[in-house]
C-alpha cells in the first residue's frame, strides 16, 4: 500500500472536517519546544546547584553566568542550519533531527561530573535545538494550519516551552544535576516514535513540485478527500511567491522582505527586553534575593501561572487579532515592571522599612508573567512564523534566529551584570522603558495578520488594496 494513502487511511478515519489533526501533528511537532523550555529553564533551579558544594566541581559566579548565556551560540547555529534544512530535505525531516542536539546535550549534562567544561559544550548543544526549534516550528506549523486556527495552533509554541520549563523546576529542583538529566533523555526518544508518522508540510510539497504528496497532506490534516480547491489556492500562492528570488541579498532589497525582517527584528527586541528570558535563568535566585518566600514554590507559582494563561489566551488570539493583544500585553508588562523597580529602589536605596511587604515582588512577578506570557510571550512566534514570503522565509527565520540569540545574551548579560554589581532595581528600569516604547510601535507600525491567508499577509506588506489582491490572485491561478 501506497506510503501517503496509510497516512489517510490511518487518521482520515471519517469525513468530517474537524481540526483534530491538525492539533494532533502540532502538538507531537512542539515536543521540541517542550525539550527546549527543559533547556531554557535548566538554569533556574540548577545555578543555586552549581554554586553550592552539592557539585562536585567548583564553579564561581563568573562561571555560572556564563554557562547560563552560551545556549544563545548555539541557538545561532541551530536557526541558521534548520532554515537551510528546512529548504534542502523538507519541514519533517528537520523537525526529526532537532532530537539529536537535545539527545546530546542531556548525555554530556550528566557527564558534567566529570568536567565543568562539558556543560558549556551541552548548554551549546541545548542552544542549537532551541534555536532550530524556535526557527522552524513557527514555520511548520504556520504552513499545516488552516488560518482560521494559526493562531490557537501557534500557541502551542509558547505552551509547550512553559510546560518544559515547569518540568525542569520542579524535577531539577529536587533531583540532582545528575539525575535530572538522566529523567530528560526520555523525551526526545518519545518524540521520535511519535513524529515520525506526522504529514509533511503542503507548502514545501508544493514547493518541490510534488502536488500529489501535498494532496495527500492536506487530506491528513483536514480530515476530508476533497481538498481541491485549497490546493489550487495554495499552489497559486507558493507559485506566486516562489517565483521570487530567495537569496540573503533579496531578503534586504525587496521591500516587502526587508519590511517584514525590521518588524521581526524590533519585534523580537521589545519581547525579549521585558527581561522574560533573563528573569527565568535566575528567577530562584532573584525570588530568594527579593522575598523571603521559598525558591522553588515562587518559581513553580510563576511558572504554572503563565501556562494557565497561555492556555486562556489560545481562545482569544483568533478572536481579537494579534495587534490589540501584542499592545495590551506591552502595556501591563511595562506598569508590572515599573512597579517592582519601585519597590526594589525603595527596598535598597532609602531607610524605609519594606519588610511588612516582603511578600510583594512575589504578586508583582505573577503579574508580569501573566501580562507578558498572554500577549508577548505567545503572539511573537505566531507572528513570525505569519510573515515572512515561502521564497525568503528560510533565510529569514535564520536571521531572526541570530537576532534572537544576540538579545538573549545582552539581556540576561545586562541583568546579572547590573544586579550584581549596580542593584537589582535597575535592569526593571531599563526592561520597564524598552516594553512602554514597545507598546508605541505594536499601536502605531505592526499589522494585524489575524485570519488572513499567508499569501494575503504578503501582498499587503507591498501594499497591494484588498480589491486589487483577490483580482491578482484569480489571475494568477488562471494563469498557473
Amino acid at each position: 500500500m501506497d506510503k501517503n494513502q496509510l497516512w489517510i487511511d490511518t487518521f482520515l478515519k471519517k469525513e468530517d472536517g474537524k481540526n483534530i489533526n491538525q492539533y494532533l501533528t502540532v502538538f507531537i511537532a512542539t515536543i521540541t519546544l517542550f525539550i527546549s523550555g527543559i533547556h531554557q529553564g535548566w538554569a533556574g533551579p540548577s545555578l543555586v546547584k552549581l554554586l553550592s558544594d552539592e557539585y562536585p566541581i567548583p564553579v564561581t559566579e563568573e562561571e555560572a553566568s556564563y554557562i547560563t548565556i552560551i545556549g544563545p551560540v548555539g541557538h545561532v547555529i541551530g536557526g541558521f542550519l534548520s532554515s537551510y534544512l528546512a529548504d534542502f530535505i523538507g519541514r519533517k525531516a528537520t523537525v526529526l533531527s532537532i532530537g539529536l542536539p537535545q539527545l546530546a546535550s542531556f548525555i554530556l549534562i550528566y557527564f558534567s561530573y566529570k568536567g565543568v567544561y562539558l556543560l558549556y559544550i551541552a548548554r551549546i548543544l541545548g542552544g542549537m535545538g532551541e534555536g532550530a526549534s524556535l526557527a522552524l516550528l513557527p514555520c511548520y506549523i504556520a504552513e499545516v494550519a488552516e488560518p482560521s486556527v494559526r493562531g490557537s495552533l501557534g500557541s502551542f509554541v509558547n505552551l509547550l516551552l512553559l510546560f518544559g520549563q515547569l518540568f525542569v523546576n520542579s524535577v531539577g529542583s529536587y533531583l540532582t544535576i545528575h539525575s535530572t538529566a538522566m529523567v530528560c533523555l526520555v523525551f526526545p526518544i518519545i518524540f521520535w516514535i511519535t513524529f515520525i508518522y506526522m504529514p509533511e508540510s503542503p507548502y514545501y510539497c508544493l514547493m518541490k513540485g510534488d502536488t500529489e504528496r501535498a494532496r495527500h497532506a492536506l487530506q491528513v490534516l483536514r480530515r476530508k478527500r476533497e481538498v481541491n480547491l485549497e490546493l489550487e489556492q495554495l499552489s497559486a500562492d507558493v507559485a506566486r511567491q516562489m517565483s521570487e528570488q530567495g537569496s540573503y541579498k533579496e531578503l534586504f532589497t525587496i521591500k516587502s522582505n526587508m519590511k517584514a525582517f525590521m518588524m521581526v527584528s524590533f519585534t523580537r527586541t521589545f519581547q525579549v527586553f521585558t527581561g522574560s528570558i533573563a528573569l527565568m535563568s535566575y528567577q530562584q535566585i532573584m525570588i530568594a534575593q527579593s522575598t523571603d518566600l521559598s525558591p522553588v514554590m515562587g518559581s513553580t507559582v510563576l511558572i504554572s501561572a503563565g501556562i494557565s494563561t497561555v492556555i486562556i489566551a489560545s481562545f482569544y488570539i483568533d478572536k481579537y487579532g494579534r495587534k490589540p493583544v501584542f499592545v495590551a500585553s506591552a502595556a501591563l508588562t511595562a506598569i508590572t515592571l515599573f512597579g517592582q523597580a519601585l519597590f526594589l529602589t525603595i527596598k535598597d536605596y532609602t531607610t524605609i522599612s519594606v519588610s511588612t511587604y516582603s511578600w510583594l515582588p512575589l504578586p508583582i512577578m505573577i503579574l508580569n508573567n501573566l501580562a507578558f506570557r498572554g500577549g508577548l510571550g505567545v503572539v511573537t512566534n505566531i507572528f513570525i512564523s505569519e510573515i515572512f514570503s515561502a521564497s525568503i522565509k528560510a533565510k529569514g527565520m535564520s536571521l531572526s534566529s541570530l537576532v534572537f540569540a544576540i538579545l538573549m545574551i545582552v539581556s540576561t548579560k545586562m541583568y546579572q551584570f547590573t544586579a550584581d554589581n549596580i542593584g537589582l532595581a535597575v535592569p526593571f528600569y531599563v526592561f520597564a522603558i524598552f516594553t512602554f516604547f514597545g507598546t508605541l510601535f505594536f499601536h502605531f507600525v505592526l499589522p494585524e495578520t489575524k485570519g488572513k491567508s499567508l499569501e494575503v499577509i504578503q501582498q499587503e506588506l507591498k501594499g497591494e488594496s484588498n480589491n486589487k489582491l483577490t483580482e491578482s490572485r484569480i489571475n494568477f491561478i488562471e494563469e498557473t
